[in-house]
């Protein structure tokens, strides 16, 4: 059996509702060459992918490695009327796809959360030792 790694940004991805349950097709667009069409790539999910959506992870325009088998490639498809007609990007579909550990790429700018990177002093062990001082004590009152 065939392995196929490619490295896109999602194009589109929606959570559908089948015979078999919930699932979401994914679609992402990868370049083969420079300034090419590129090709998309289609697959369907309802594990552990469908998760990494509802949660958020999955947005439109991130960038993610995803792992699969290749079930179809395709140039053209036939329209309503009977005509075969070319698609605008090849399309290449995956079964058993699944994005592996480290493959999350960067989020789209409008997604991203800006974490505040708080900095602090590094106190070294011999420096927290001469910084532990008895604590000041106010002086007893006099009356």
């Amino acid at each position: 059996m065939n392995s196929f790694v490619v490295d896109g940004v999602i194009s589109n991805i929606s959570e559908l509702t089948g015979k078999n349950g919930d699932y979401i097709a994914v679609t992402l667009i990868t370049n083969l060459m420079n300034e090419d069409e590129g090709c998309t790539i289609e697959f369907t999910n309802s594990d552990s992918l469908m998760a990494l959506y509802q949660k958020g992870f999955l947005p439109k325009g991130r960038r993610v490695t995803c792992t699969g088998h290749i079930r179809t490639v395709a140039e053209t498809y036939t329209n309503k009327e009977g005509e075969v007609v070319m698609l605008k990007r090849p399309k290449i579909t995956l079964v058993d796809a699944a994005i592996p550990t480290g493959g999350l790429g960067p989020m789209p700018a409008d997604k991203a959360t800006n974490t505040v990177r708080r900095t602090g002093v590094v106190v070294k062990p011999a420096q927290a030792a001469e910084q532990a001082t008895a604590p000041a004590v106010d002086g007893t009152p006099v009356f």
